[in-house]
Formats: structure tokens, C-alpha cells, sequence
């Protein structure tokens, strides 16, 4: 009784706070009609404010707006909204080409509508006649433009979302589970803590990716890209009634820009995405091999052990890394003279055994006076400045104290590729590590009461008194001005554990000379250190770069690949691993992988081989942990080892087909590493449990073993032609008279993957277990079997790309060999089209059999050569009856 009437005052009380409270808060905006502007494919308006006066002098609220609705292609809408009075920040997109390829059509045609008062607008797709969004509901009417407060409410028809990065979540799908649910974006160094959803936010780490992608009823799916880079919540609330979802967007900064992909399969949707913010950079073909590296290799001769250990072992090793053990006091650019002398002559052994090496560098540099990069970077202006003093800002990381290069002065770019010139003379890297780039400072915003250097690099102590607001006169850099934010995205100061957020960097070049606050280019810190340190292998190394990134913005793929950061070694964290691959799929990062055995605690020989055997199979495979932690290298324990090798050199013998699918990736987009779901959206059974198993392209199914104490894989099939990736034994035949597929029950031991080819498909074989290869540079000299394995009408295809695998821009110079494949069970014809040529692949592999999978048993043709030495490029066909021997 006590609780109903309780319930009843506070429903009396919320009643009158709905009709007392200002009918504008939610949504103040409505169109002026005499700004309206209808062209082909872009539409202009002005919005006028019910509001007439902000009423909040310390958080302006915005009078007067000027939109645009831009039909980028036939199925890309832009929507921006800014301050129609004032120049704002806001984020241009590091891709040189957006929307390369996109076809503009008449926006009238594109299902937009808008109305007046209050403004909002919903998108139909024309073809489907399927909802896109809209921002028209009464229950999600919200628009807020104040100078440190935007909110943005749209709604859509299904409760089905993923994306919208960087975080560690259990699940693929955002806030299952949960009734609604707060995400943060905002890159920070936060190790990993699991995000569900629970307010108020706050547990995002690394990268700052905010896309997503939602699944209509349809099973198709939208994409959605709220191009802001400033610290934001994301709120989502279902509506239990009708079953659709309201979403938040809530920056401290910044204008509305909102790219809406129209309805489509995932993997075209993705395509679209990627065209606009850039296809992911074409890696090095060594790049997908097996990685070691570890935070504790105290000197040269544990590392010269290690490699020795994996010789003898017979694990194949493709690239040993150098993490921070290596620097003379952590100091970028620099070697230990003690501990690590002789790195370059050792460096040079492993290029003798086709072996790489991959340092580490950190954000920040050394605040040392004895420093040349320091003394160079300070008397160039080549740092992030502090508001407080007017000098270079001041944290700390590895080193101490550290100083940061300000990406918008061209000198920052110029000190940090002669750094790496310094150290590249000194030991030849094949790739660079880029890490601590969120920014992550060990002091929250900037170390203060230090000793500072004068010009003449003389000490002298920094004054302990804070300025105070005033004391720059008309100098716009006031270090109070994010003092009391109206609103803290996850309840956190945005300059906890990174730079201030007063903090201000500087553009000079031919065309601008303007300061810029931290509090705006914080998240776009990663993207621009990633595209120095790119164009440094392009224009300095002429060699294709190979760069490994621990933050992100839209469009770092275009310059660096990625791992998944500080994880745990925990059965939990190994699960978490195959959400994180398939997310930075979406976000334009195929090359991806987590931390193999885990980075922090102590891992334990059964998860060891059972994570060995996932990350084998990671676009990224590298096994790395903590210095903290008990050595983990794969020879420590056999059943490791024994793990190891054999998965190693499964994921080299169908290498082949992972360069061809991440090469495609870089040509047209989309996904390296795909849920099951994505491939068969109107099977019910994949969305279950669909972080156990992956795929790889169309292809491949991924059945590991995820869980402590299991001997079998239970990977579940939807209704086709299944067969073992190795073997070609049948796992699962079609049925006609299915309604559904079958889960399977596999023996899995710790001697083998289980990896299961899809019928409909052809796939590029390379025998590397036979063989016992250790570096992939043996798979140029080793037999390729091009395998047909036909679906249940007897049709397959598929495609190889082959070139140098380390020529630089081999996409814009066209210096790859690209033919696709295509098996008709009709007509007994193998038909082989060549998309391009290049005369240099000719030498690498010819085909020496052709084997047809699913044709009553296994048949196969000898020596049928499809990769041709005559320098005259022609298309063959094929034909063969897929049952004869």
C-alpha cells in the first residue's frame, strides 16, 4: 500500500513538472521558410530558435542554425547542422578521395522528409520502403545546440546495434540484454574494463570510432556514422512497445554531421562506410604471419634465446618485436647501448633468415634538455602548448616527463621521420609500433610544480600559482574554460589520464595560421601520428609500411592496422577477443588481433594453446604479455608448442586466401573477419552464441575451442555444403527438406583447428603443414591447389590476388595479379577472368592441381596451369566434369 502511494505522488509530481517545464526544451529549433533551398541533390535551410536569448552566459545556447541534407550517393544521406553565426570545430575526413566512387542521385528521390516546427526529419528508403531513421517521434523529438552541450535524438525500428567503439563488451550487440544503456566514445588508456552498458558510461578505451550499424526487421542493415571527435555519451533506450530504439548522441562540442548508409547486406553497408573515411592500406603479405613479442625481454641476448627456442621448437616465427626493454631510458628514437648492443647486426640475422623486426614507439618524447629531439621539437614549435603557461605542455609517461608533437605544424611531422631515420640507421625496421597514442599522460592534464628549462636550457622551476581567467588579456587560451562543463560524458573529466583539455595546438602552413584546443582534436591525435609515421615508409623507406596502432579515428585504416590493446589472460578475455575483430572490421581496420595468451596475470598451458589456436587464426596474430607476468612464449609448454605449430601452419596453408580477402578489402571495402550472421542474416540459429565461432570472407568457418576443460567443438551450420578446410571430408551435407541447418559436434584437440570450407566456394591451398614452413616467404616456392568446392546445385567461386607482397601502393599502381573463378555445375565449365595483371607475379606459384569437392567424393586435375608466364594477359576456360578422375 505504502509503495502504490508513493508511486502515485511521484507520477503527480512528474505531471506537473511535464506541464510547467519550457514546451522548447526538448527540441527549441523550427525552419525559417524563406531559406529553404531545394537543389538536385542538396537541400539548405536556416533554423531559427524558439529562444530567443540564451539564458546561459558559461554555456551559449546556439540562436541560429544552418543545415544541410546532401545525397552523397544513391544510398548515402548526409545530415549537418551547425552554427549558422559562428565557426565551430569541426572534423574533416583524412580520406583525400570521400566517397570515392559514390553515385549522387536527386534527393527528392531518397524518401527524405522534414518538418517545420519543431525541425526533424525521417529518411524512408525508396526501394525497400524500410525505415531509416527518424527523428520525427514524439518520444525522441531532441535537438540541443548549446556551445558545450549538443544532444541528438534519433530513433530507429530495431533494437539490433553494434559498433560505435572503442570497447570490451561480451557481446556482439550493443545493450542485450539491458533495458537501455550509456556508452562513452573518447579515446583514453583505460585497460580494458568490460563494458555492458551500465550508467554512467565511462568504461570505453582506446579508439574513438563512432559508427554503428543497426538490423532492420529485414534483416538488412543501416549504418550510421556521427562524425563528432569530442568526449560523448551515447544513450540507448528500447521501447518496449514498439520495439524500436531511441538513441542519444551527447557531445561536450562540436556540430551535428551524421552520414545514414541506406539498407543493405552488412558487407555492402561497410563498403559504403569505408568509401567514404578510406579503404584500409594494402599491409605487407608477412604481416599475416606469427608475431612474438614480450614487455620484459630485459636484454638483446633474451631475445636472441628466444628466437633460437622457436628454431628448435619448430614454431614458425615471422616477426620478433621490440617493446619499450629496448629504449635507453624509454626514450623514443634510442637504443640501449648496454643491454641492447648489437641490435642492428641482429636485426640484420633475422633479415637473413626472411625474418622481421618491429620496434615499439611512444607518443610522447623525453622533456630532457640533453634531448635532440627535444631541443629541436621546442625551438621549432613542434609540442602542444599549455594555456596554463604559454609553453610547452608538460606530462608524463615511460621516460618521465614528456612532450607531445602537435600534428598541426608541420615540423612535428618533420621531427618525428628524422627520429625515425635515427633509429631506422641504427637497427632496420620492417614496421613501427605506435602506442601510449591516445594521448595517455600519467598526470591528469599536464604535470605542474616541475622544473622546467629557459630557452638556454638553464633549470629553473615553474611557478606553483595558477593563472587566473583574465591575466592572457584577448589571448583565446583560457585555462579555465573547461573548468565547470555542463555535462560530463561518463562521468568523468575528459582530461583524466590524457592531456588537458585547455591544452592548444597550432596550424601553420600555406593556408591557415590558427590555434586549436585539445578539447576538439584530442581523438584525431592517433589518426595523424599513424599518417606520419605511414608516410615515412612510403617517402623515406620506399617499402610498403607495416604500422600497429593502439588508438583510432575514422580512417586510421588507411594508415595502420591495429591490436586490441591491454587484455587479461582469462577464459573470459579470449571469448571478448572475437567481438573486438569483428568491430574493427565495421570500423575500416581488417588487420586486427588481440593479445595471444593474454597480456596481464598469469596465463596457464591450457589457455595458452587454446588461445594460441584462436590467434593463429586472427588477421593479427602476436603473442605478447606484461612484465609482471610468468613468460609465455609457445616452446614453454609442449602442448602449447604442439598447438602452436600446427595451427600456425594451418591458418600459412589457406594464407593465400586471407591476403586475397584482406586485399579486396583495401580495393572495395567491408570485412576481413565476419559474424556468421552477416553471411546468413535469415537464420535464426547463427545469432546464437555468435562470438564462439568466426568467419573469414564468405569462405571459412573458425570453430575453436573457448571454453576450460572441452575436447570438442560445437560449431552450428546453416542448411549447405560443409567440408573440412584440410581434408575435404564432408561435414555436413545439404538437405532439401531442412528448415535449418544442424550444429555439429567436431573432436577438438590441441594438435588441430577445426576450420570448415563452405560449399559454394573456391579457395587457394597451400600444403604449409606437409611442408613445415616457418616463414611465409617459403609459400612462394611450395605448390598451390586451387580447391572447387561446390555448394548444393554443383556451382562455386571464388578469386586469388597475388603480387610482390611488399611494393609500395601496389592498388594505385596496379602492380597485382587479380583473377576470379567461377564453376557452373550446368554447364561443366570452370570459367577464369583476369581482373588485372601484373608480369612480376608470374614467377611466384603456378596451380598444380584443381580439386573438386562435393562431386560424387573428391576428384582432381593435375598440373592445370591458370597462372600463365606469357606476358600476353588472356581469360581461360576450363572445362571439366567435376566426377571423373
Amino acid at each position: 500500500m505504502a509503495k502504490n502511494c508513493l508511486k502515485g505522488i511521484l507520477l503527480f509530481c512528474l505531471t506537473i513538472l511535464v506541464f510547467c517545464e519550457d514546451p522548447y526544451e526538448a527540441n527549441p529549433f523550427y525552419v525559417d521558410p524563406t531559406t529553404v533551398k531545394k537543389e538536385n541533390a542538396k537541400w539548405t535551410m536556416k533554423l531559427k530558435n524558439h529562444h530567443d536569448v540564451s539564458q546561459n552566459k558559461a554555456n551559449p545556447e546556439i540562436l541560429s542554425a544552418a543545415v544541410t541534407f546532401e545525397c552523397l550517393d544513391e544510398r548515402v544521406m548526409r545530415f549537418k547542422m551547425i552554427d549558422a553565426t559562428t565557426d565551430r570545430w569541426e572534423v574533416k575526413l583524412a580520406n583525400p578521395n570521400p566517397g570515392k566512387g559514390y553515385i549522387p542521385a536527386p534527393i527528392a528521390e531518397m524518401g527524405l522528409k522534414y518538418s517545420d516546427d519543431p525541425f526533424g526529419f525521417e529518411i524512408i528508403d525508396p526501394t525497400s520502403q524500410e525505415l531509416v531513421v527518424s527523428t520525427l517521434k514524439p518520444t525522441n523529438s531532441s535537438l540541443k545546440f548549446y556551445d558545450k552541450y549538443l544532444e541528438f535524438g534519433e530513433w530507429f525500428s530495431s533494437q539490433k546495434m553494434y559498433g560505435l567503439g572503442e570497447r570490451v563488451t561480451k557481446e556482439f550487440q550493443l545493450c542485450a540484454g539491458r533495458d537501455w544503456c550509456v556508452y562513452t566514445t573518447f579515446n583514453k588508456d583505460e585497460v580494458s574494463p568490460v563494458d555492458d552498458g551500465s550508467p554512467p558510461g565511462g568504461k570505453q578505451d582506446y579508439g574513438h570510432q563512432p559508427f554503428y550499424m543497426i538490423q532492420l526487421q529485414s534483416k538488412k542493415f543501416i549504418g550510421v556514422l556521427f562524425l563528432n571527435s569530442n568526449d560523448q555519451d551515447t544513450v540507448l533506450v528500447k521501447n518496449a512497445i514498439t520495439k524500436g530504439l531511441n538513441v542519444y548522441h551527447k557531445p561536450i562540442g562540436g556540430i551535428f554531421d551524421v552520414y545514414y548508409f541506406y539498407p543493405g547486406t552488412a558487407e555492402v553497408v561497410m563498403q559504403k562506410y569505408h568509401s567514404l573515411i578510406g579503404r584500409p592500406y594494402v599491409a605487407p603479405f608477412w604481416s599475416l604471419g606469427f608475431h612474438q613479442c614480450r614487455y620484459g625481454w630485459e636484454n638483446l641476448k633474451v631475445v636472441q634465446n628466444v628466437v633460437a627456442n622457436f628454431e628448435q621448437a619448430d614454431i614458425p616465427l615471422e616477426v620478433v618485436w621490440a617493446d619499450i626493454d629496448y629504449m635507453k631510458e624509454y626514450a623514443d628514437f634510442t637504443i640501449d647501448p648496454i643491454r641492447y648492443g648489437g641490435l642492428g647486426d641482429f636485426v640484420k640475422e633475422l633479415h637473413k633468415k626472411t625474418m622481421r623486426w618491429v620496434p615499439i614507439i611512444d607518443a610522447g618524447l623525453k622533456y630532457d634538455k640533453d634531448d635532440p629531439y627535444y631541443q629541436k621539437g621546442e625551438k621549432n614549435g613542434a609540442f602542444i602548448k599549455s594555456a596554463w603557461t604559454r609553453q610547452t605542455l608538460i606530462g608524463k609517461v615511460w621516460p618521465g616527463l614528456a612532450v607531445f608533437p602537435d600534428w598541426m605544424t608541420p615540423y612535428a611531422t618533420t621531427l618525428w621521420q628524422e627520429g625515425l631515420d635515427d633509429l631506422h640507421t641504427q637497427a632496420e625496421f620492417d614496421g613501427i609500433w605506435i602506442d601510449m597514442n591516445e594521448v595517455s599522460n600519467f598526470c591528469d592534464g599536464e604535470c605542474r610544480n616541475i622544473t622546467r628549462f629557459d630557452e638556454d636550457h638553464h633549470l629553473r622551476k615553474s611557478s606553483t600559482r595558477m593563472l587566473e581567467v583574465g591575466e592572457f588579456g584577448s589571448d583565446p587560451h583560457d585555462p579555465h574554460e573547461f573548468d565547470n562543463l555542463p555535462y560530463y560524458p561518463g562521468g568523468k573529466d575528459p582530461s583524466h589520464k590524457t592531456l588537458s583539455m585547455t591544452g592548444y595546438h597550432r596550424a601553420t602552413n600555406d593556408y591557415e595560421d590558427k590555434f586549436y584546443k585539445e578539447y576538439n582534436l584530442h581523438s584525431i591525435w592517433p589518426l595523424e601520428e599513424a599518417k606520419a609515421t605511414h608516410n615515412y615508409f612510403v617517402e623515406k623507406v620506399k617499402e610498403r609500411p607495416f604500422l600497429l596502432t593502439r588508438a583510432s579515428f575514422p580512417g586510421s585504416g588507411l594508415y595502420t592496422s591495429k591490436w586490441l590493446g591491454d587484455n587479461f589472460a582469462t577464459w573470459e578475455f579470449l571469448r571478448y577477443s572475437i567481438v573486438g575483430l569483428y568491430s574493427f572490421q565495421m570500423y575500416g581496420i581488417p588487420l586486427v588481433g588481440a593479445d595471444i595468451c593474454g597480456f596481464i596475470f598469469d596465463t596457464t598451458e591450457e589457455l595458452c594453446a587454446r588461445w594460441m589456436q584462436v590467434g593463429s587464426f586472427y588477421p593479427f596474430s602476436r603473442n605478447h604479455n606484461d612484465i609482471h607476468s610468468k613468460p609465455q612464449e609457445p616452446y614453454i609448454w609442449e602442448k602449447v608448442a604442439t598447438a602452436s605449430r600446427n595451427a600456425i601452419r594451418q591458418k600459412y596453408s589457406i594464407l593465400r586466401y586471407y591476403y586475397t580477402k584482406l586485399f579486396e578489402v583495401s580495393l572495395y571495402g567491408g570485412s576481413l573477419v565476419r559474424p556468421m550472421f552477416f553471411e546468413f542474416p535469415k537464420d535464426e540459429k547463427v545469432y546464437e552464441k555468435t562470438e564462439f565461432t568466426f568467419m573469414i570472407g564468405p569462405a571459412l568457418l573458425v570453430a575453436p575451442v573457448l571454453h576450460q576443460g572441452l575436447l570438442y567443438a560445437y560449431p552450428y551450420c546453416p542448411n549447405e555444403n560443409w567440408y573440412d578446410a584440410y581434408s575435404g571430408a564432408i561435414l555436413y551435407e545439404y538437405d532439401p527438406e531442412a528448415r535449418e541447418g544442424r550444429q555439429l559436434t567436431l573432436s577438438a584437440g590441441f594438435d588441430y583447428v577445426n576450420v570448415l570450407l563452405r560449399g559454394g566456394n573456391i579457395i587457394p591451398f597451400q600444403d604449409a603443414l606437409g611442408a613445415k614452413v616457418r616463414r611465409t616467404e617459403l609459400l612462394k616456392f611450395i605448390p598451390m591447389e586451387i580447391i572447387v568446392a561446390l555448394d548444393h546445385n554443383g556451382n562455386a567461386k571464388g578469386s586469388l590476388i597475388v603480387d610482390e607482397g611488399d611494393s609500395v601502393d601496389p592498388i594505385g599502381k596496379k602492380e597485382y595479379r587479380h583473377i576470379t573463378l567461377a564453376y557452373t555445375g550446368a554447364s561443366k565449365l570452370l570459367n577464369v577472368e583476369l581482373l588485372n595483371d601484373y608480369p612480376k607475379t608470374y614467377n611466384f606459384e603456378k596451380f598444380t592441381k584443381l580439386s573438386f569437392w562435393g562431386a560424387d567424393g573428391l576428384a582432381a586435375v593435375s598440373k592445370a596451369c591458370l597462372l600463365y608466364t606469357s606476358p600476353s594477359p588472356r581469360d581461360a576456360t576450363l572445362s571439366r566434369m567435376p566426377s571423373s578422375a
